[in-house]
């Protein structure tokens, strides 16, 4: 009985799969295959794109420039988190900062990125601004979440600096510090698509620009394919960095 179960659920994602693409199929019956492509026009479309070194070519610029402004981000909001979170006059500073980089519109960040920095450097700097505000934030979370006992604690057993931060600051911080890495990392890939879509000729969105021009959706599916695969793949990756380097940790 147990494995009858353990079957069925371990079949049930491939079911909705075959599904999907089941009611994909019926659907591109009714339109031409510029508005809707079929799974198997979509499929040798990515193996054509695949074979052609477009993927690899496109991608390797996304990946650098995605990963530059992600680390940039991690970087500089892990530190102001930090600050934030255990200086209250650089709180009440900088909050407001953070609440706007929030709220800007991810088209505004980009028409002024191209008027301050050029064409070249909007991809990075387009991931920067909207992935650094979910780190801070996090961090911050994860600051207000130290237990004051434990504090309290080390000052009374005058415990040095560097071991509190070792032993209760990391503990607490880490968890809500993966969480904002993961949903800025999530974030990294739909910014520097939508950033090189409109102001580079390479890159994975400058692919998706080209396949639009052409009236090549097949192509616009397999690129959209291709970057949530990216992103999975990356997702991944950061969770498998995460236990392996900071489970002791957290």
């Amino acid at each position: 009985m147990k494995n009858s179960s353990w079957l069925i659920s371990g079949l049930s994602p491939l079911f909705g799969l075959v599904f999907f693409l089941a009611v994909w199929q019926v659907a591109s019956l009714f339109y031409h295959h510029v508005i809707i492509p079929s799974p198997v026009e979509v499929a040798r479309a990515f193996f054509s794109l695949l074979s052609g070194g477009q993927f690899w070519e496109h991608g390797s610029h996304s990946i650098v420039r995605g990963l530059t402004g992600f680390s940039l981000a991690v970087v500089a909001g892990t530190a102001v988190g930090l600050l934030i979170g255990l200086n209250q006059t650089a709180a009440s500073l900088l909050r407001p900062l953070v609440v706007v980089f929030q709220v800007t519109p991810l088209v505004s960040w980009l028409l002024l990125a191209m008027i301050w920095l050029g064409f070249s450097r909007v991809p990075v700097f387009v991931v920067f601004v909207t992935t650094v505000p979910l780190v801070i934030i996090n961090t911050i979370q994860g600051v207000k979440s130290i237990d004051k006992q434990l504090l309290q604690m080390a000052a009374v057993f005058r415990v040095g600096k560097s071991r509190v931060v070792r032993e209760i600051y990391l503990p607490q911080v880490a968890p809500y510090l993966m969480a904002g890495m993961s949903s800025a990392l999530g974030v990294t890939w739909k910014a520097v698509a939508m950033s090189e879509f409109l102001s580079v000729h390479t890159g994975i969105g400058a692919g998706m620009a080209e396949a639009r021009m052409n009236l090549e959706t097949a192509a616009l599916f397999s690129w959209t394919l291709f970057l949530i695969g990216l992103g999975l793949v990356s997702d991944r990756l950061l969770a498998y960095l995460t236990k392996q380097k900071l489970s002791h940790w957290m």
